[in-house]
């Protein structure tokens, strides 16, 4: 990727999320950073204090007050955010997810900058299936905000298509995949397992099946749980990640836990989630069954897994069986299969692992990060490029 430009850009990332837990996010920051100067604003965490940022990059860490109901969070965010605008003069502001969308329009309209919206999630309405009031609310905001903005981005081609059909789009929305880069990690092992002594292996045949990401039951996780009473008791599940189920899941899994089948992480930062997955022997990707942004699902993890060399099992949605089925570099489970086959699956992959690793370098080579990037750059130099004529 070319990183210079003949623009003098200042870029304010809006993420109503903390940038330490999101991939995407700093995926984005980097290659805006190859073109500009980068002032990111985001919500600080419990006990994470964020960093100060690399060159040319301001972080503004927002710690959000103890306010009732969740909507004045947003809005105190809101505030926030103009106000470093309005200090900062950016003349792009990239929206992370829909969250940022209509703020980050607000803000661009107050400062006379471009607007570009990255779509993380599908959140069109679904035709026969009645939205979530909190899902109406961010829907009419995205709908009001996308005719407004100089440049859309969704997470795979299949969404892509899908908002350009409901919103009538004359151009399909960039293309940026959750791809993340290649890292050498090193000899990050020893490290990690001294911050989380639990990924120890117990005995010299034990086998470490790994899901990561957000833990909501309705993702289908607790079907691997019950799977795990199938397999044999070397098989060990752990989970990596938090979210509004955590603790209904430690519940459901204690007596695994008592058994040491099962390990909760928590939440991590991103940045060691590479070296913790190359720990494990096996990967899960499970996702409902049921709304557009899960059928047409756009996961990090089949990328995480593969370049930690983590065979998977995974739920058969379309975007994932073209990954996986295709390449070969795992087993499918369907919406039906009962605990008993799903254990079977994964057993299956896990005794025949370095088969279905042969085929992951196949795999990645034909998914690459720096083909997402330069798509993205090469958008956001087309946007700035037209501002810059019309100014």
């Amino acid at each position: 990727m070319d990183n210079s430009t003949d623009f003098e850009t200042r870029f304010l990332v809006l993420l109503f999320g903390t940038l330490e837990y999101d991939g995407r996010a700093q995926r984005m920051v980097e290659i805006l950073r190859s073109m500009g100067d980068v002032t990111i604003v985001d919500v600080a965490t419990q006990g994470m204090e964020g960093s100060k940022g690399a060159e040319n990059t301001r972080r503004i860490h927002i710690r959000l007050p103890k306010l009732p109901g969740k909507i004045t969070g947003h809005l105190y965010f809101w505030q926030a955010a103009l106000r470093v605008a309005l200090h900062a003069e950016p003349s792009m502001i990239v929206a992370e997810n829909f969250f940022a969308s209509f703020p980050g329009w607000l803000i661009a309209q107050l400062c006379g900058a471009r607007l570009v919206y990255d779509a993380y999630e599908l959140i069109i309405p679904e035709p026969g299936l009645a939205m979530t009031k909190r899902d109406e609310f961010w829907y009419r905001l995205e709908q009001w905000t996308v005719h407004r903005t100089h440049l859309v981005i969704a997470a795979n081609a299949e969404r892509a298509r899908l908002m350009a059909e409901h919103y009538q789009f004359k151009q399909v929305p960039v293309v940026m995949r959750n791809i993340p880069p290649c890292r050498d990690l090193g000899s990050d092992d020893g490290r990690i397992l001294e911050l989380f002594p639990a990924l120890a292996r117990r005995t010299h045949d034990e086998v470490l099946v790994q899901y990561q990401g957000d833990i909501a039951l309705n993702r289908g996780i607790g079907r691997f749980v019950e799977a795990m009473e199938y397999l044999p008791s070397q098989f060990r599940l752990v989970v990596v990640g938090g979210g509004p189920d955590l603790n209904r899941l430690n519940e459901l899994a204690k007596a695994l836990e008592q058994k040491g089948r099962f390990t909760s992480l928590g939440r991590v930062p991103h940045r060691m989630l590479p070296a913790i997955t190359r720990l494990a022997d096996v990967g899960i990707i499970t996702y409902p069954f049921q709304g557009l942004n899960n059928i047409f699902c756009s996961p990090n993890k089949v990328f995480e897994y593969a370049q930690a060399g983590l065979p998977m099992v995974s739920t058969n949605q379309p975007p994932l069986r073209k990954y996986v089925e295709s390449y070969g570099i795992g087993e499918l489970v369907g919406e039906h299969d009962s605990p008993e086959q799903m254990a079977r699956m994964i057993q299956q992959v896990a005794e025949n692992r370095s088969k279905y690793a042969k085929a992951l370098p196949r795999f990645l080579g034909d998914q690459s990060w720096e083909n997402e990037a330069e798509r993205v750059h090469a958008a956001i130099v087309r946007v700035l490029t037209e501002s810059r004529r019309t100014a």
